[in-house]
């Protein structure tokens, strides 16, 4: 095929081949596909749930605006706008929940795409957001002993390391004492297979955006360690 010259399709990109619901600056955008799916013509505005504990939204969309916390379901008309596409101004929300927030403002627009899930039990449909190290400190002293989950050591704004576990303890190891960072960023997880999978979660992105696994978890020799 050397005489073919493959053309090049104007017009951005093509719709997402799966249900999905994206995170965008104090927006919730749900793309034509699950529009679609969730009957999203018929209806006129949507209600908002939250699980800050597991870090879950849930939604429950109506065909009318009867429920006074119900939001308005508008067309998708952002930069990123998609034919058929509706999203929700969710700016109040964002301000409430910093877990939220940080997600809404990360870099990484890939990490702020969710498949959507039907909750039978509650009637309404769910997404599980990835926990995004929301709250950040320069000190340890600033950390509770308790405090369990995910975390990451940054130096400037390049992240040296990516963890879990017993966020203070880790941070007293002895072999830890000669690492170069300034900056402790976590999310709370109890449990701790939700702490494996969130680990491993952000590890995976790191290496796919930089072809390499932070500058401590290589030297560790291991991409989970604790």
């Amino acid at each position: 095929m050397s005489d073919w010259i493959k053309y090049k399709r104007k017009g951005g990109a093509m719709p997402e081949p799966v249900s999905l619901v994206t995170i965008r600056k104090d927006v919730f955008a749900f793309n034509s596909l699950f529009a679609r799916v969730a009957g999203l013509d018929s209806k006129s505005h949507v209600i908002v749930f939250v699980d800050p504990a597991h870090y879950r939204v849930g939604f429950k969309f109506v065909n009318d605006g009867s429920d006074s916390d119900s939001l308005v379901l508008t067309g998708d008309g952002g930069a990123n706008k998609e034919k058929g596409g509706r999203v929700v101004q969710v700016s109040g929300l964002m301000k409430d929940h910093l877990w939220l927030k940080a997600l809404a403002t990360s870099e990484d627009s890939s990490a702020k795409k969710f498949e959507p899930r039907w909750d039978n039990l509650n009637q309404l449909w769910a997404i599980d957001i990835a926990p995004s190290f929301e709250t950040r400190v320069s000190d340890k002293s600033q950390i509770p002993s308790t405090c369990r989950g995910i975390y990451r050591y940054k130096r400037g704004d390049e992240i040296v390391y990516i963890g879990r576990g017993q966020i203070k303890s880790r941070l007293n190891s002895s072999e830890r004492d000669a690492w170069d960072f300034e900056i402790i960023e976590f999310s709370l997880i109890e449990d701790e297979n939700e702490q494996k999978k969130w680990e491993s979660f952000w590890l995976d992105r790191f290496v796919a955006l930089n072809g390499k696994l932070p500058i401590f978890n290589k030297i560790l020799g291991q991409k989970h360690d604790a």
